[in-house]
């Protein structure tokens, strides 16, 4: 494994180059891009039930299933959009993270749509680079949007 020595040290910088990495490879469409910001078992969770993948195997159809959709989907942190921030901690190589952020639908007729998104996910250095082990991107459950049912 190559030395993270000239990789960036601050857990905010960190998180930030990964997360605007993998949204441009979404806003492109670029299946392979976004599966390089993976490690080779890395691993992505949606917010709907069966909506992940394991491993490189795995990540491509899955994203290029995704970006067949109408739309294509890039977001802003807190550090670049109207939003909150980011809370992350780092041990070694080895990061994890929460950050609030707008997820960003632009549509071919030209509509752009933003929406809540929660990101969150564990970083590793890996190869000389910073990349996902555990992606999550999901939109936050509100009182008008309450997912979980009482039992009786």
């Amino acid at each position: 494994m190559s030395s993270t020595t000239d990789l960036p040290q601050q857990p905010h910088q960190i998180v930030a180059g990964a997360l605007e990495r993998l949204s441009e490879a979404f806003g492109a469409r670029d299946v392979e891009a976004a599966v390089d910001c993976f490690s080779p078992d890395g691993a992505v969770y949606g917010d709907d039930l069966g909506e992940h993948a394991h491993g490189a195997e795995e990540l491509r159809p899955f994203l290029a299933e995704l970006f067949e959709e109408a739309f294509t989907i890039t977001w802003e942190t807190g550090a670049t959009g109207e939003t909150g921030g980011t809370w992350s901690r780092r041990r070694g190589d080895v990061l994890w993270f929460v950050s609030e952020a707008e997820a960003v639908l632009d549509y071919p007729d030209g509509l752009r749509e933003r929406v809540r998104f929660q990101l969150s996910g564990i970083l590793s250095a890996t190869d000389g680079r910073w990349r996902f082990e555990l992606f999550n991107g999901a939109q936050p459950v509100s009182p008008s949007r309450e997912l979980l049912v009482r039992a009786g």
